[in-house]
Parts: structure tokens; sequence; C-alpha cells
């Protein structure tokens, strides 16, 4: 039987298009051979809600006529905006289907990184160790934030009220309630870039200022040669939503940078059982594993604060410890990413005999 498919795939003058649509045509076409004589439903994940005009949610709702023996979930290109008690009455609706939970979710065996797999080694710019490795460490850390989601406005608020913005180079794109739930946030820092280096699509590099949308390289070359800890403004915080590692936690892995994420604290456990190197233990005595939501930038203030207190010589001395664990993340990033590329033309290893 043919797979009945419901959502949406970002649009075609958006970046990464392409290759979303690739996946979802890749999942459908092994659903199909794997499962040929079952009623099977593929559902994209992708802007899928009640929060959103598109129609899709009300059609899933629908669904409620005929018995569908299986459901694949998918979650590529964004995380999953569906909740738990969402999607349990979906399932509840059309007579509790198998349920297969394929890309970003945590626990199951369909998981595969969209970003490593599809993105990255496709679009992203190459660089030679000499251009990447640290020259100096002009600035403690880097810390880019575009979207001003609530956890990125929050820690860019302690970075400052902690007088620490002069020994870093900070971002934040300008207030859009949709990502905070005050207007009343008024902090824009830029770096009064050209944005037009970094992105062809000019639909989407304006929308919160003048901060570029530059997912495909490290930026500044001379910022990124003169800096020593990368903090990663990952897209999801909370703990209880599935880990989701974007593009933006591969940056420092490929850029050799040791670093600490702004969001769920559970990725560098995700990272080391993928055959990476986490750099923490750097910083022995400040809780980053185990930091609860409300700790993680309490956690982060206090490895930078820590760094002020060394010399240079220290961080730098601490840097060229660190680089044989740097050049194995970044050639262990571009194995992973073949990896992951295989899982998702293979998901189902296993042929299934209906």
């Amino acid at each position: 039987m043919t797979t009945q498919f419901i959502g949406v795939t970002f649009p075609s003058s958006f970046q990464w298009h392409n290759e979303e649509v690739d996946v979802v045509n890749s999942v459908t076409a092994q659903i199909n051979n794997n499962f040929p004589n079952s009623k099977n439903l593929l559902i994209n994940s992708t802007w899928l809600g009640p929060q959103f005009d598109n129609g899709e949610y009300e059609k899933l709702l629908r669904l409620t006529t005929s018995k569908i023996d299986n459901v694949f979930l998918l979650s590529s290109i964004d995380p999953m905006f569906l909740n738990a008690e969402q999607v349990d009455n979906i399932l509840n609706l059309l007579k509790n289907p198998v349920l297969y939970k394929i890309g970003h979710f945590d626990g199951t065996e369909y998981e595969f990184n969209f970003h490593a797999a599809k993105i990255l080694p496709k679009h992203f710019k190459i660089y030679s160790t000499d251009e990447v490795v640290m020259q100096d460490a002009k600035h403690i850390f880097l810390c880019y934030n575009r979207k001003p989601r609530e956890h990125r406005v929050n820690l860019v608020k302690k970075l400052i009220d902690h007088n620490l913005k002069k020994h870093g180079v900070i971002t934040l794109g300008e207030n859009r309630k949709i990502y905070s739930k005050t207007d009343k946030n008024k902090l824009h820092l830029s770096l009064n870039e050209d944005m037009s280096q970094y992105s062809t699509w000019t639909n989407q590099i304006d929308t919160f200022g003048d901060i570029p949308d530059d997912l495909h390289s490290l930026g500044n070359l001379i910022i990124w040669q003169n800096h020593f800890l990368t903090v990663v403004s990952e897209t999801e915080f909370l703990p209880w939503d599935n880990t989701y590692v974007s593009e933006k936690t591969w940056k420092p892995i490929i850029g050799l940078r040791p670093f600490l994420i702004n969001g769920q604290s559970k990725i560098y456990k995700w990272l080391r059982d993928r055959g990476f190197k986490t750099f923490n233990h750097y910083f022995n005595g400040i809780e980053l594993e185990d930091a609860k939501e409300f700790e993680i930038h309490g956690s982060i203030i206090s490895v930078i604060k820590y760094l002020t207190t060394l010399e240079k010589t220290e961080i730098i001395a601490m840097y060229n410890n660190m680089l044989p664990d740097l050049k194995y993340n970044r050639d262990r990033f571009f194995e992973f990413a073949i990896e992951q590329q295989y899982k998702i033309n293979h998901i189902f290893e296993v042929t299934h005999v209906q």
C-alpha cells in the first residue's frame, strides 16, 4: 500500500528545503518497501501542532474513520513541536497503531542526526587546521545568538550582569515576542557585519536585525582564531524534550574549540555516547553534566569566571593540551556524518514480513 503523508516541509525558498524533502522521500520509500501490506501513515513534525495555521494538525485529527496499522513520526530539520500528550491523543484517535519514532527522538533505534548527515558535509565551509586553530586567547569566550529565545536572552543578561561581556564576543538578535514571553526586552547586540557575506537567502537574514543567518561557516575568522571557548546557543533547552543537536553544536567541533552548551545538559553524554570528547573535566568542581535547567546559566558563568582568573599563557597551555582531542573530534564528526547518512537510508535494517 502507498504510505499516506501528513505534514509540511520547509518551503522551497528556505534553506535546507531540498535536504528535508530528500529525507521524507527516503523514509517514505523505505516504509513502502518494509511494510508493503500495511496501512501506513507518515507524519512529518515540521511546524505540526495546533499553534500553526497550515491545517495539517487538524487534518491529522480528522483521520478517525479508518484503521491505521503503523504511524511513523519523523523529526528531522526542526525539533518536534507536539508534546507527549498530543502524540498519545493522536494514537488513540487512530485506534492505537504501532508507533515508530524516526529522527530526533530519545531512546529509539531509528534515531539519526539530520544536521550531521545532510547539512554540514554538503554546505559547510571547508577550513584548514591553520585557519581555525586558536592563534591567541584575546577573547575568553564566544557566544553567538541570533533568534532571541528565552534561554539565550537570560544567559546574555547574566553575562552582562556579571561584567563578563568585556572578556568575550556576544551577539543577540533583536527581540521578537514569538521567542520571548515579554516584548519588553530591548537587548540587542550586534557586530555590525555585512550580512550578505554569510547568506544568499535574503528573505531570512534580516529577520532579527543585523545578525547574519550564518548556518554554514564559523563567522568572522579573526574572531574565531582569537577565542578560546565556544558557548553553544542550542535550540532546545528543557531536559524533558527530545535531545536536539543542531549545526550550532557541530560548529566548535569542526572549528577545533572546547564548548559549553546553553541548552540541554544531556547533550554532553549524547555526544560521548557517539564517540566524541567533551571538556567539562577541565572545569573540575563546576557542575555541567547534571545541571538542572535553572542551574545551567550559573554553571556557564562559573566556568567563564574561572577562566578570567587565569593568565593568557595558562589558557593557551590548556588549549594546546586539548588540541589532540579537538582534532579527534573534528575527524570523528566526518565519520559520524557518514554513519548518519547511512542510517537515514537504512532505517529498517531488519525486514518486516507482513
